[in-house]
Formats: C-alpha cells, sequence, structure tokens
C-alpha cells in the first residue's frame, strides 16, 4: 500500500509540472509545442513502454475481448476532448487556474464513479466513507484556489496589467473561454480514469503474462490515449495549416524547443504511468483512492509552479493568503485519502 501511495504521488508531481515547458517555447505557436507533445506523449511513449513491459505485446491485445477494446477506445475519446480543451484554456487562464478547475472537476467524477460502479459494497464503510469526504475536501479545496485566482486577474485587470497566459492577454472575454474550456476539460477529463477503471480486462490479461503493475498500467493507456493522440494531433496539424505556424519548426535559435516537447511528452507519460502502477497496487479501490490522491497533488505542484514563474506576480498579500488557504484545503484531502488508502 505505501508503494501505491507513493507513485500515485509521484505521477501527480510529475502530472502538475507537464505544462511548465511550455513557459520556454515562446517563439513557438501553441500548435507547435502540442503536436510535439501529443505525438511524444499519447503515441510514442505509452507503446513503447508497453512492448518493452508486456510479454507478446502488442498480440496480447488481441486477446483481449473486442467489447472490452472498443470501451476502453470510447473512454479513450471522451478523455480526447478534456486533453484538448485543457491545453487551449491554458492559454487563457494561465496554469494555476486551469489545473485548479479542470482537476477539481474531473476529481469528482473520476473518483466516485468507478467507486459506485465496480465497489458499491464499500460506499457506506470506512474506505469509502473517507473517499467521500476526501472528494468534497477536494471540491472546496478547488473553489477556495479558483476565487484566489479569479482575484488576481481582476485585480492585474485594475491595474491594467495582463495575467500570464499564452494568449497575450486578460480580457473578460478570454477570461470566460477560459473557465468554459475549463469546466468541460474538467467532465471530459475524468474518462481517462474511467478508461482505466473498466479496462481491468486488459490489466488482467497483461499481468497473466506476466506484466508487472506498471506494464499492467501501460497497457491499458495503449489503448486509452490512441484516440486522444489521434484528436491532439489533428487539431495541431490544422493549427499548423490555418497560421502557416510548421515553418516556425525551423527558426534560428529554437532547435531546443524539441527537447522541452520530448520532455513534456516523457513527463506526462511517466506521470500517468506511475498513477496506473499506484492505482492497481491499492486494491479494489485503487482507482477511486488513487485518482484523487493524483489530482490534488497536481493542482498543488501547477500551483506552486505557476507561483514560482510569476503567474502570481503583483497579486495582493490577501488574493496569496486565499491561495495559501485552498493549497492547505487540498493537503487535508490528500491526507483523508491516505487514511482511506492504508485502512482497507
Amino acid at each position: 500500500m505505501r508503494f501505491g501511495l507513493a507513485a500515485v504521488l509521484l505521477g501527480g508531481v510529475l502530472q502538475g509540472s507537464v505544462f511548465l515547458p511550455m513557459k520556454f517555447t515562446r517563439h513557438w505557436q501553441w500548435e507547435n509545442t502540442w503536436a510535439c507533445f501529443s505525438t511524444v506523449a499519447y503515441l510514442c511513449s505509452p507503446w513503447l513502454l508497453a512492448s518493452l513491459l508486456v510479454p507478446h505485446f502488442p498480440r496480447m491485445l488481441g486477446e483481449v475481448s473486442p467489447r472490452a477494446l472498443v470501451a476502453t477506445l470510447l473512454f479513450g475519446s471522451g478523455m480526447a476532448g478534456g486533453v484538448l480543451m485543457m491545453g487551449l484554456a491554458y492559454k487563457y487562464v494561465g496554469m494555476a487556474i486551469t489545473f485548479a478547475i479542470v482537476l477539481g472537476i474531473s476529481s469528482s467524477v473520476g473518483t466516485l464513479v468507478p467507486m459506485l460502479v465496480l465497489a458499491p459494497d464499500q460506499v457506506l464503510r470506512h474506505q469509502g466513507l473517507a473517499v467521500i469526504a476526501a472528494v468534497a475536501i477536494a471540491l472546496v479545496g478547488t473553489a477556495v484556489v479558483t476565487q484566489a485566482a479569479c482575484k488576481r486577474d481582476a485585480s492585474k485587470k485594475n491595474l491594467g496589467t495582463s495575467v500570464p497566459s499564452e494568449s497575450g492577454g486578460s480580457s473578460a472575454r478570454q477570461v470566460m473561454i477560459g473557465l468554459a474550456l475549463c469546466i468541460a476539460s474538467g467532465l471530459f477529463s475524468s474518462c481517462g480514469n474511467l478508461g482505466f477503471a473498466f479496462g481491468g480486462q486488459i490489466s488482467q490479461r497483461a499481468h497473466d503474462l506476466g506484466a508487472g503493475p506498471t506494464g499492467a498500467a501501460s497497457a491499458v493507456w495503449t489503448m486509452i490515449l490512441l484516440p486522444v493522440f489521434l484528436c491532439n494531433f489533428t487539431y495541431s496539424l490544422y493549427l499548423l495549416r490555418k497560421n502557416q505556424s510548421g515553418d516556425l519548426f525551423r527558426e534560428p535559435g529554437t532547435r531546443h524547443y524539441w527537447i522541452w516537447g520530448v520532455l513534456m511528452g516523457i513527463g506526462w507519460m511517466a506521470g500517468m504511468a506511475a498513477y496506473g502502477a499506484g492505482a492497481l497496487s491499492m486494491g479494489k479501490l485503487g482507482t477511486s483512492v488513487g485518482w484523487i490522491l493524483f489530482l490534488s497533488s497536481m493542482i498543488i505542484v501547477a500551483n506552486a509552479l505557476g507561483a514560482l514563474t510569476g503567474e502570481w506576480k503583483g497579486a495582493e498579500a490577501k488574493t496569496l493568503a486565499i491561495m495559501a488557504v485552498g493549497i492547505a484545503i487540498l493537503m487535508v484531502a490528500i491526507v483523508v485519502v491516505g487514511t482511506a488508502g492504508t485502512s482497507g
């Protein structure tokens, strides 16, 4: 159980820092970085990892029922929309508020649904009640963090300064677009954990062939992330053509940007692999206990990095205090869900 908790927390740290390299690719458009990132994160990394860790992969997938594969791909399609909207939301409202809203919504849906469907007998027991309490606490923490981010944006607008975001502005319309994208992304992003929770036949088959927790998790992610790659890469190609930004790949002085894009992809998949391995080792409620723990740690790391990179520069002391309270509440949620994990 300790391995599971540590692995999930590590995954949250890695995932929470995924967008950080985008701050260092200023001469590329969003679609340049996203095309590189999505190729590595959603296609190359999971298939390479599964091929290395699962015996007879991908032939193993042919031994899984078509129904299970189709269901997993459908959940992946939902996640694809969520990931794309999250990437777009980052352009409008920055890393801190994007992670706070998206992951707050995703945490509740992605945590409660697997528990209600896969382990309904645990709902009214100590472990199930602890998970529900952790979700409620995390939603409160998310609301507080979001309030702080909105106050930050309002104060900077009044001062005539722009909120650090990739869209280059801070108008009310841009903020509303960003918030709408965050909410929609949160709902659809939970499909990733739902696909992982209901893709047990794939992970079980990989385990039967001798794969460990990381390999079994990677086998499931290859199916979930295939539609995610197709959606995000296709949209990136569309923007590259529309904005005629493909030439930016060859712009002098940007060669090292490819390294940032690749690091984003590797970090993303490493985080998901760590979460998957941890969740599978945590028992019947692993995907519920692990998901809220995973996302709460992501919010904390993303906001800490956002502060370090200037997203909160110039914010009032009261606003920073609200953010600190939100982070503290999320840490309480982590402690509560930790008790749920160790009590099962």
